[in-house]
């Protein structure tokens, strides 16, 4: 499933990604597009936050996926959402673990071409919803959705609520219950 980070690993790559980050601050600065500037500064200031938000929902081995899953080079890249302020997801911790490690494969193998991909999910603690949002171009858009519905019918604890594929963009809406 993920990869068993060190301290060095993740103190590296958090490394990496900052470094990144400050190049392009200081690259726009000294080209005098200070508006660009604030503007990636802000998007810094965002993803922190989101990050945070994702550190607090009470599932360390989950939010260790979602924060270090682009580390790894993976065809799809993920995004991950909390709407509103952060929840507690830790009785679904193993099972939305797997799910979203499956959806992954599933997104990762059924890829056409090499244009850019991503599966953002979107937790929504005020009710218990994940939505998964995918956009890029699949092989086959039919046979992934049916993947996809069956793979979450066999989780007890998710029920499908809205499901569909509008051009390269497939969404779908669980419901978490006990």
């Amino acid at each position: 499933m993920s990869k068993k980070w060190t301290t060095v690993d993740l103190l590296r790559h958090a490394r990496h990604d900052w470094l990144n980050q400050l190049q392009l601050i200081k690259a726009n600065l000294s080209l005098d597009r200070t508006e660009r500037a604030k503007e990636i500064m802000n998007e810094v200031i965002e993803l922190s936050r989101e990050e945070s938000r994702i550190s607090n929902l009470k599932t360390p081995n989950l939010s260790e996926y979602l924060l270090t899953y682009n580390w790894l080079k993976h065809p799809v890249k993920l995004f991950a959402k909390v709407k509103g302020e952060s929840g507690d997801f830790s009785l679904y911790e193993e099972e939305l673990l797997h799910t979203i490690d499956e959806l992954c494969d599933v997104f990762n193998n059924s890829i056409s071409g090499y244009e850019e991909s991503s599966l953002t999910v979107t937790f929504k603690p005020e009710d218990l919803h994940v939505s998964f949002t995918f956009v890029g171009v699949l092989s086959n858009q039919e046979q992934t959705l049916e993947n996809v519905k069956k793979m979450i019918s066999t989780h007890k604890s998710m029920i499908l609520i809205e499901s569909y594929i509008q051009d390269n963009k497939c969404y779908f809406e669980i419901q978490l219950t006990s």
